[in-house]
């Protein structure tokens, strides 16, 4: 006769190896979903969660540290991180905050799970209408609303628009990625591929890999900002391969000016590949003072 505790175990495991969930708790598939795809992390992020769990008494001092530090007590390049879901119910979870100082208000969201961060970077930010989202996180979230500058716009009277694309991702081997670092005089930062190309003043899209203290970018407010620092740094990271496409046909290869990180830069849409080296952009329709 089987213990009843023993019992539990054993219909919790057939559960699990079945693709079915039971009593609450999550299949590997399931929590698959939830640390890769719903609550998926960047290393940065999941040590945030973890200060935070650590601060609000969510997490001992010991799964902090095995989070956190590998056996040697070095740092780990990609921690683990909690993740929190109603007692008994998997499905429903909270997205728990990412900085240490956070409210410690859990909602009743008291459940925890453990996932691993993964270090993604297939794309710079772009400007959805929901917000800010990489192109993989626009195709796992389905959003097809992509802003872009009308092409009526110019530098004194900006404007923009949604266009509608599809976006197709696949995953891809874990690649070394370089990263570019930008910082501008009125303080803020963009941190793109190299390939990554950002509209200047004088009207042309120059990839990141070529830019320059000499070269001013364009806010999404129009306003000019002065480069002031560049980084180039060298990551492991998860690629995917990712397209996005006009759905409209009277765009269809046509290059589009969108919102990267808070400022003006290009994306070609068709086919979803970069355009690379320099491009006229928006020359005609920009002030004379900035191109001569």
């Amino acid at each position: 006769m089987i213990h009843p505790y023993n019992r539990k175990m054993l219909i919790t495991l057939l559960a699990a190896f079945s693709g079915l969930s039971y009593a609450g708790y999550p299949t590997p598939i399931e929590l698959k979903k939830r640390c890769d795809i719903q609550d998926s992390l960047t290393p940065f992020e999941a040590l945030g969660r973890n200060d935070w769990s650590l601060r609000c008494k969510r997490l001992s001092p010991r799964t902090y540290d095995f989070n956190v530090n590998d056996d040697y007590g070095n740092r780990r390049t990609l921690p683990y991180y909690p993740t929190y879901s109603k007692s008994g119910n998997f499905a429903d979870w909270i997205a728990a905050p990412r900085v240490k100082m956070a409210s410690c208000d859990n909602h009743g969201y008291n459940q925890m799970y453990h996932c691993r961060s993964i270090s993604r970077f297939d794309s710079a930010q772009l400007l959805f209408a929901p917000g800010e989202l990489t192109v993989y996180d626009a195709y796992t979230q389905q959003v097809q609303q992509l802003v872009i500058v009308d092409e009526r716009a110019t530098l004194d009277d900006l404007y923009y628009r949604e266009e509608t694309v599809s976006i197709t991702a696949k995953k891809a081997p874990v690649q070394q990625v370089d990263v570019i670092t930008i910082h501008t005089q009125s303080g803020k930062t963009l941190r793109v591929t190299q390939d990554h190309p950002l509209l200047l003043a004088e009207g042309i899209l120059k990839n990141a890999q070529y830019l320059s203290m000499q070269d001013t970018l364009i806010a999404q407010n129009g306003e000019l900002d002065n480069i002031t620092s560049i980084t180039t740094s060298t990551i492991a990271a998860q690629h995917y391969n990712t397209q996005l496409n006009t759905l409209d046909a009277k765009h269809q290869g046509k290059s589009h000016i969108v919102i990267t990180q808070g400022f003006l830069s290009g994306y070609l849409a068709d086919n979803g590949e970069l355009e690379m080296g320099q491009r006229l952009a928006m020359r005609d329709t920009l002030p004379l003072s900035l191109i001569d």
